[in-house]
């Protein structure tokens, strides 16, 4: 039987692309390179509205680090950040959309007031919401294919590696550099503030970061999520079990079995739990080994928030150090 949602989706599409490619005429020749910074003797991308000349309709070429070069308008407006919302609402931009793969979101700690949309495939809700720029932060060529048809794409490799460096081209962007510059500002002093009162509390105690997945335990250290906050810029002594199994392998996580949970001596164990992970968090934390624990037995055990903990961001980072600050400073 003929598909008829099809045909008005792909109606709706092609729509778009003609929009879209009579808008696309009317560009002014700005260009940013895959970096975000602006090429040589074009308009910087941080220049305020009233500086760029800016009126409805003009665009300028971009980028992105995949090398596809794009029109975008000069001041997007209706923008949908994949998985992008915690740079985005730092920046003070609010998103037309919030990210969620089927069911799942975790960005409740952005607390967004919005409609959210799958990202997986759900190619007419973002048809419907009329984006005039969708951003991605990590490339994915099947997406890439569906969703540069509704709006000019702008994908990053992987955004989650260095928020700041996703901040600040972010900011080029968006025409918001000394924003960007601010966050991170301001962030760093938070933790170097933080870290101070740390050590002055705990001296050269150990941590250890612990996630039970559904399917695994996880030992987290190098880079991505909580490992570059505690170990990079609170100054937080790894555990040796963090170095042996994590640090010295160039590794930012290692699964772990139960029979590694004994070398788990930290004195400070941060301990968070994946959604549905429920009977795998239970059967660990009611193990004899488990009990036995240093950090266990003196009850150094901190259990922390999975989304800001399993997400990378000025305001999830920002989150993870608060956290560490209650649990270590009395």
């Amino acid at each position: 039987m003929y598909n008829y949602r099809n045909y008005w989706g792909l109606a709706l599409l092609a729509l778009m692309l003609v929009l879209a490619g009579c808008a696309s005429n009317e560009g002014t020749g700005n260009e940013i390179n895959p970096t975000g910074q602006p090429s040589t003797g074009q308009t910087q991308g941080n220049e305020t509205p009233e500086s760029a000349g800016n009126t409805d309709g003009q665009t300028r070429k971009v980028t992105d680090e995949i090398g596809h070069t794009l029109d975008i308008p000069e001041n997007p407006e209706r923008i949908i950040g994949i998985y992008l919302e915690d740079e985005l609402t730092a920046l003070g931009v609010t998103p037309l959309r919030q990210s969620r793969i089927g069911d799942w979101s975790g960005q409740g700690y952005l607390q967004l007031d919005m409609p959210d949309i799958d990202i997986q495939g759900d190619v007419e809700a973002f048809v419907e919401a009329q984006p005039d720029l969708i951003l991605t932060n990590v490339y994915d060529e099947k997406t890439y294919g569906a969703l540069a048809k509704v709006a000019p794409f702008y994908a990053f490799k992987d955004a989650r590696a260095n928020w700041k460096m996703t901040i600040r081209a972010l900011g080029e962007l968006l025409n918001k550099s000394d924003k960007a510059e601010a966050v991170i500002s301001d962030y760093d002093q938070k933790a170097a503030e933080a870290g101070a009162k740390i050590k002055a509390a705990i001296g050269d105690e150990t941590v250890a970061i612990l996630r039970v997945h559904a399917s695994s335990i996880r030992l987290y250290g190098g880079p991505g999520y909580a490992g570059p906050v505690l170990y990079g810029e609170l100054g937080l002594e790894p555990a040796q079990a963090v170095k042996d199994y994590v640090l010295d392998k160039g590794l930012g996580v290692a699964s772990i079995s139960m029979e590694v949970i004994p070398e788990l001596t930290a004195d400070h164990i941060f301990l968070t739990m994946d959604t549905g992970a429920d009977k795998p968090f239970k059967e660990l934390t009611e193990s004899p080994l488990w009990k036995e624990l240093p950090a266990v037995k003196n009850g150094k055990v901190y259990e922390v928030n999975f989304e800001t903990w399993m997400k990378s961001g000025p305001i999830a980072d920002g989150m993870k150090i608060d956290d560490v600050v209650q649990a270590l400073v009395h």
